[in-house]
């Protein structure tokens, strides 16, 4: 999300940018933005009083802070490391964070084989969150720099002991935690399109409500893991027997050549689809352009068939949202040929995939499959 200033301001965006917040949202989630947080507590009288010379300023940095700019975004960050707690919590491969209420209440865990079992097979230390970790006035988390990183999926990171508990907040995740309406809603211009173009070619949709088209997402542009950046030619090799004779293919790319790219796709006999061949029909060039790849990963969710990139988070949450709507994951494949098949396992303790090594690379079955039940789920059903 800090790459996402894909505009004429080049401003910092929070959760709210992207994510709806609103009041369903804020039903279930008590939370005030940092400008509210500096007016109430920065004041003379509050717990973390700013100097009166500072005020003005780190308000305007509280509003939209910008890096570079005079008011920079480290005025924000060096007031709180001046009065709060940064726990040493990181999300790294190093550590998990993990919730058990007997080390919260008595010092002694209800189920340290769970906490023990979950973190091990990373290799990773134990960090139990408890009494002392809780008390603190203000607790500093910062996602993006050491001590507080949070470069991890939040269910590869965070481990309930009690599965009902854990359960609970991965089906808050997944019910309150999702891309604001306005993308939604241009998504679906878009998926209803390539529906009805798909179904006048004799393809139909599926019970959950996708299909009628297949997806991929191409990451290339400035991604920083070169080896994941294959040719047209090996995409196609790779998934050529995915994809249904003369179906239509909606590509999710950050690929500039459109119109001459992925020509093998088109010589097998397939109608190709991208975002910018819907920039009138979906008013896109009406919405914020930092939407732009928000919208790609919805469309591309709803496929048939999805085949993606390893390492990409937007490939990721696009198989997220696949597990959300409950396709099916044996749907799901990779582009480079050594991970084609890696979505097709669930991953457990005897698993080579296991969600606690590697963890940011690929999203996990862990996040979705068997979450509005309070046991875990078999894995041999998958």
């Amino acid at each position: 999300m800090y790459l996402l200033r894909n505009d004429g301001s080049k401003k910092q965006r929070g959760l709210d940018g992207f994510f709806e917040m609103g009041s369903y949202f804020k039903k279930r989630v008590q939370y005030i933005t940092m400008e509210q947080f500096i007016l109430k507590e920065g004041r003379p009288s509050g717990l973390f009083p700013v100097p009166a010379e500072n005020m003005q300023r780190i308000i305007a940095s509280a509003k939209a802070c910008k890096p570079g700019d005079v008011n920079n975004c480290n005025i924000i960050h060096d007031h709180l490391e001046q009065h709060a707690v940064t726990a040493n919590i990181t999300a790294t491969h190093h550590e998990c964070l993990v919730f058990d209420k007997g080390m919260y209440e008595r010092g002694i865990p209800d189920n340290a084989q769970s906490a023990i079992d979950f973190c091990s097979s990373g290799k990773r230390s134990l960090v139990y969150m408890t009494k002392q970790l809780n008390h603190p006035q203000l607790l500093y988390i910062q996602a993006a720099k050491p001590p507080t990183r949070m470069l991890s999926h939040y269910y590869g990171y965070l481990h309930f002991t009690d599965v009902a508990e854990g359960n609970y907040y991965k089906r808050y995740i997944q019910e309150l935690l999702h891309f604001r309406h306005e993308i939604f809603c241009a998504a679906g211009k878009i998926i209803t399109f390539l529906q009805n173009s798909g179904k006048d070619l004799g393809f139909a949709t599926d019970s959950e409500g996708g299909g009628a088209y297949s997806s991929l997402h191409i990451r290339r542009g400035d991604f920083q893991y070169k080896k994941m950046k294959i040719s047209d030619e090996e995409w196609y090799i790779t998934t050529q027997e995915v994809w249904l004779k003369n179906e239509i293919l909606y590509i999710a790319t950050d690929d500039k050549d459109t119109a001459k790219s992925f020509e093998p796709f088109r010589k097998a006999g397939h109608k190709l689809y991208f975002l910018n061949d819907f920039t009138e029909m979906a008013g896109l060039d009406k919405l914020d352009p930092n939407w732009m790849g928000m919208i790609d990963v919805v469309v591309a969710s709803r496929g048939r068939a999805f085949a993606g990139t390893f390492r990409s988070t937007f490939t990721g949450y696009i198989n997220r949202l696949r597990g959300y709507y409950g396709l099916s994951m044996k749907d799901s494949w990779f582009g480079q040929p050594d991970k084609k098949e890696m979505m097709h396992e669930f991953n457990d303790e005897h698993s080579k995939y296991h969600v606690n090594l590697d963890t940011y690379a690929k999203e996990w079955p862990d996040a979705w499959i068997g979450i509005d039940a309070d046991i875990s789920p078999m894995t041999e059903i998958y």
